[in-house]
C-alpha cells in the first residue's frame, strides 16, 4: 500500500516526473462518474469535476456521467468536455445516481430495476466515446457501478483502466455476491487508486493480491482559504456566537443525530452557542423532531443543502466544525472526509469521530481532536473544551491549515494522478 504525500522528497519526485511528462503529445482520458455536477453551482459534490479541471492542461478530458433532468446532454465546463447519458427511463425518473446510489436503493427499492438499464447504457456509451475519441486511457470513480463497466470496456477494447475507490464501494457492498464481483473488477485493473489508507487497507483485505496507491481527493486552497466573514454570516442569518457547524449530507453514516444529542450539554456551557446544520438528506425531518423534543430547535440552524462556492464564509466563521461520522448498518463509512479537509484549510478547527480515512487528515491535538463514535457525552465535552480554549483552537487551526495544503491542495493531487494516468496508458 503507498502511503499518502507526506515529505518535500516524495513532492519533488513527483514534480519531476510530471515535468518530465510535458513534452509528450497530450494523452486523452475518458472520466467515468456518477456524481458530477449537473450544472454551474450544483450543489452535487464536485471533487469528481475539480480534479478533472486540474488535469485539462495535461490530458484532452473527457467526463461521461449520468443525466438528470435539467442537465444538459453535453457541454464543456471550464475546459472539461462532459457527456451525459440517458438510461431508457423518462428523465423525470433517471434518480438512481445523484445524491448517492446506495443511499437511494436504500430509500427507494425498486430504483435497482433501473440498475440494469444504467450499467447497459453507460457500457455502450463508454465504448462510443473510446472508438470516436480515440481515447487512451480510462479513470473510472468507485468500484461499482464505474469500474464494473470500465473493466467490461476494456475486455472489448483492449485499454488501460484506472480506478478509484471512494468508500462506498468498498464499506458498502457486502456480501459473497457482491465480494467476487468486486474482486472480478480489481483482477481487471490496470491501476487502482484509494482515497485513504483505511480504504486501502479494504481493498487489500478483499483482494490480497491487488496493489493499492493512495491518493486522496484535493483541496482548491486559493477557494477553501480563511476568511473575515463571521461578522457576515452572524448578520445575515442570525446566527450568534459560538458557532458549532456540520457539513455534509444528512443521512446515517454521517452521525448527525449524536451532534444533535451533545447540543443540550454545549448549550449548558455556553447558552449562546448555535448549531448550524449545512446540507440536506433522508434524515432532516428526523433531526429537526430531535432538536424540538430537547428542547433546543431555537439553537439549530438548518440550513439545507449549499453550493461550494458559499461554504468557505462558513467555515470561516464556525469556531468549529464537527464531522460526528459513523460506521453505519452494512459497514458505509467515511472513506476520506473532503469537508475536514476544506474546513482545515479556512482554518477552522476541526472535531471528528475516529473512523475510515479521517485519520489521514486529524492527528489527535495536533491537526485536530478525535472523538469515539457514536458518544454523544464525549462529543460534547470535547466540544466544550475546545469552546472554552482559544489558544487550542489557535494551534489546532494554524497546524491543520498547513497540513492540508502541504499535502492535499488539488495541484499536489492532480500531480500525483497525472503520474498514475500516464504510467497506466503508457
Amino acid at each position: 500500500m503507498t502511503e499518502p504525500v507526506s515529505s518535500n522528497a516524495r513532492t519533488a519526485s513527483a514534480s519531476q516526473q510530471v515535468e518530465a511528462a510535458t513534452s509528450e503529445p497530450k494523452r486523452r482520458v475518458l472520466v467515468l462518474s456518477s456524481t458530477f455536477p449537473r450544472w454551474a453551482d450544483d450543489t452535487e459534490p464536485p471533487f469528481v469535476y475539480n480534479l478533472s479541471r486540474q488535469l485539462v492542461d495535461r490530458f484532452e478530458v473527457v467526463v461521461l456521467a449520468p443525466h438528470a433532468l435539467g442537465a444538459k446532454d453535453s457541454e464543456v465546463m471550464e475546459g472539461v468536455e462532459v457527456r451525459r447519458f440517458r438510461y431508457f427511463w423518462p428523465a423525470k425518473a433517471q434518480q438512481l445516481a445523484y445524491g448517492g446510489m446506495l443511499p437511494n436503493l436504500k430509500r427507494h427499492p425498486w430504483l435497482w430495476a433501473q440498475a440494469p438499464f444504467f450499467l447497459a447504457s453507460e457500457l455502450i456509451s463508454t465504448v462510443r466515446l473510446v472508438r470516436s475519441r480515440e481515447i487512451d486511457v480510462i479513470h473510472a470513480h468507485w468500484l461499482v457501478p464505474q469500474g464494473l463497466v470500465a473493466a467490461l470496456a476494456a475486455m472489448l477494447l483492449r485499454k488501460p483502466v484506472v480506478v478509484t475507490a471512494h468508500g462506498a464501494d468498498v464499506y458498502g457492498l457486502r456480501g459473497k455476491w457482491a465480494s467476487a464481483i468486486k474482486r472480478w473488477i480489481l483482477g481487471r485493473m490496470t491501476r487502482v487508486t484509494a482515497v485513504s489508507r483505511n480504504l486501502a487497507a479494504g481493498i487489500e483485505e478483499l483482494a490480497s493480491n491487488t496493489p493499492v496507491e493512495v491518493i486522496s481527493m484535493g483541496v482548491d486552497v486559493a477557494h477553501f482559504r480563511r476568511q473575515r466573514s463571521a461578522r457576515v454570516v452572524s448578520q445575515s442569518e442570525g446566527v450568534s456566537r459560538p458557532i458549532v457547524l456540520f457539513v455534509g449530507r444528512l443521512a446515517e453514516k454521517k452521525g448527525v443525530q449524536y451532534l444533535v444529542d451533545a447540543m443540550p450539554t454545549v448549550l449548558n456551557a455556553a447558552p449562546d452557542a448555535t448549531l448550524v446544520v449545512i446540507g440536506d438528506g433522508p434524515l432532516r425531518a428526523d433531526l429537526e423532531q430531535r432538536a424540538r423534543d430537547l428542547g433546543i430547535l431555537d439553537s439549530v440552524q438548518f440550513m439545507g443543502a449549499m453550493r461550494p462556492g458559499e461554504l468557505p464564509r462558513y467555515y470561516s466563521a464556525a469556531d468549529v466544525l464537527v464531522a460526528p461520522s459513523i460506521v453505519a448498518e452494512g459497514g458505509d463509512t467515511e472513506a476520506f472526509g473532503l469537508v475536514i479537509a476544506e474546513a482545515m484549510a479556512c482554518g477552522c478547527p476541526v472535531i471528528a469521530s475516529d473512523v475510515g480515512g479521517i485519520g489521514d487528515l486529524i492527528s489527535h491535538e495536533k491537526t485536530g481532536l478525535l472523538a469515539p463514535q457514536r458518544n454523544s457525552a464525549e462529543l460534547a465535552e470535547a466540544l466544550c473544551r475546545l469552546l472554552s480554549d482559544p489558544a487550542l483552537r489557535q494551534r489546532l487551526r494554524k497546524q491543520a491549515s498547513a497540513h492540508v495544503r502541504r499535502n492535499f491542495a488539488q495541484s499536489v493531487i492532480a500531480d500525483r494522478y497525472e503520474i498514475a494516468l500516464r504510467e497506466a496508458a503508457a
